[in-house]
């Protein structure tokens, strides 16, 4: 069924479901100094973030046909992040022609590209010697073998069974020096400070940004390489199973293939093992060795994880805007009167729903939706039907019984029930009547599901009943074929595109 909306949103959204790195200038300054990005800190953008931006262009080959390859546009720094929007500030630019605005490129940000990497440690060592002397202590520091601190003839040396490597538990050493100085009191010395490396987060903050510069330079180099394709890459990873060998072509599945094959697989065997510990309420371990138990809570573990990763992700967001059409199923025209009919009985609706009780455990479960609409319909009046439009706002509370509102890449049911009031025109065509009304409906109930993605875009389908009242405030025709009081039933169904804020 996912696959299914998938397919319903990438036609309705279109660039909304692009890949993850590419990014579009929403505005830049005359100076061209700062800019701004249409993503943010829901796409792993942060405060103080180091970006850099890729043109992909076509160039044609010699031997004929055309290749993509990237070129490197501007070095950015962010300066303000909302949820989906960013501003940053340029302060390297390569191509100035492609910073423009509504300028779609390939965007890599440093938080992102770097996501799971520790940062450097970083260690402190002082030296202290005499002020001459100072210069060969620091050299025999550098060395970083540590022969200098002792004498090897004190030693026997055993087996060796590797070369030396220097053991450091810090990836960074800064080496501050004292100096011996003849203090106040004859024959005694003091270390005085000759030298502090200064700056040390801002060093390992460097050197955190020259590893982001060098993984985007190596993207380019392989990629712009006309040898490099993903097919051949994939191909490669796969070994010979007797020469243990890697394999550059192979007529049996690639070995990219079999790990996605294999992680489905094994997702797939996750789910069901933690819907059978729902299913079997607290009696869920009666049929489970230590062992099964033990396998059975790690892997309960995991999806429980991806599952709360994929709430944190939408939980920032207070609102979910969308915008549907809708038909109505239910023909409340007398087929006798062919003369005033209505082929068109159709609804345009915007709303957007406020998850004001997210933080409550107890009610995160329950939304308040406010709805505008316009709506096209026609109705009997006995030997007539009167054609109309009306314009009506509803207030609408929703309730999810299996999944939160907010949650991403699920499908969610929900029900709801509404109270609509509001304007609407009717008239009889062929005899030229015409009347003002006041609509009202209580309750409208619904039922709906949707399927929200983790760029927060999403797609709804809704299935309404109502039944709408209209008592008349003006008509042109005191004795006409239009009643003072007029009912119909609507049923509908609708779809919409959504999105998070």
């Amino acid at each position: 069924m996912s696959r299914f909306w998938i397919l319903i949103a990438l036609s309705w959204i279109g660039a909304a479901s692009a890949l993850d790195y590419s990014v579009r200038i929403e505005q830049i300054s005359n100076s061209g100094k700062t800019l701004s990005l249409n993503k943010g800190y829901i796409d792993e953008i942060v405060a103080d973030d180091y970006g850099i931006l890729l043109a992909k262009e076509s160039v044609k080959l010699k031997e004929g046909g055309s290749r993509d390859v990237y070129k490197p546009v501007a070095k950015l720094k962010a300066a303000k992040v909302a949820s989906n929007s960013s501003l940053w500030i340029v302060f390297e630019v390569f191509i100035p022609s492609k910073l423009k605005e509504k300028q779609n490129l390939v965007f890599f940000s440093e938080s992102a590209l770097l996501k799971g990497r520790r940062e450097f440690v970083i260690d402190r060592k002082t030296l202290v010697d005499k002020k001459t002397r100072l210069g060969k202590t620091l050299k025999n520091a550098q060395a970083e073998d540590g022969s200098w601190l002792v004498k090897k003839n004190d030693y026997e040396e055993g087996k060796t069974l590797h070369d030396q490597q220097p053991m450091q538990d810090a990836d960074i050493t800064l080496l501050d020096l004292d100096a011996w100085e003849e203090s106040t009191v004859a024959g005694e010395f003091r270390a005085k400070g000759y030298y502090k490396s200064p700056y040390a987060k801002d060093f390992a903050r460097n050197l955190r940004v020259e590893r982001f510069e060098n993984m985007v330079a190596m993207f380019m180099k392989k990629h712009n390489d006309p040898k490099f394709t993903l097919e051949n890459l994939y191909y490669e990873q796969r070994r010979d199973p007797v020469q243990g060998e890697f394999q550059d072509r192979t007529l049996k599945e690639s070995y990219h293939g079999r790990v996605k094959e294999t992680a489905a697989l094994e997702n797939q065997r996750k789910e069901r093992m933690y819907q059978d510990l729902v299913s079997k309420g607290e009696t869920w371990s009666d049929d489970y060795s230590d062992e099964e138990l033990s396998e059975l809570l790690y892997n309960v573990g995991a999806v429980g994880e991806r599952e709360r990763r994929e709430f944190v992700g939408a939980q920032a967001f207070d609102y979910q805007f969308y915008a549907s059409f809708g038909v109505n199923l239910l023909n409340n025209e007398n087929l006798h009167d062919r003369e005033n009919s209505e082929q068109s009985k159709y609804e345009l609706e915007g709303a957007f729903e406020w998850y004001l009780l997210k933080n409550f455990q107890q009610l995160k479960r329950f939304t308040l939706e406010f709805s505008l609409r316009r709506s096209q319909d026609a109705f009997t009046t006995g030997d007539y039907n009167a054609t109309g439009v009306e314009y009506s706002g509803a207030t609408q509370l929703n309730w999810y019984p299996f999944r939160p509102p907010n949650a991403v890449e699920a499908n969610i049911v929900f029900f709801g029930a509404l109270f609509r009031y509001g304007y609407a025109r009717y008239k009889i065509p062929s005899l030229g009547e015409e009347g003002d009304y006041q609509v009202l409906s209580f309750p409208g109930l619904r039922a709906g599901l949707k399927y929200n993605f983790l760029n927060g875009y999403g797609v709804r389908a809704l299935a309404g009943f109502e039944n709408v009242i209209g008592d008349r405030v003006i008509r042109n025709d005191e004795q006409g074929e239009l009643p003072d009081r007029v009912s119909h039933l609507e049923g509908k169904i609708s779809i919409g595109l959504s999105r998070f804020f």
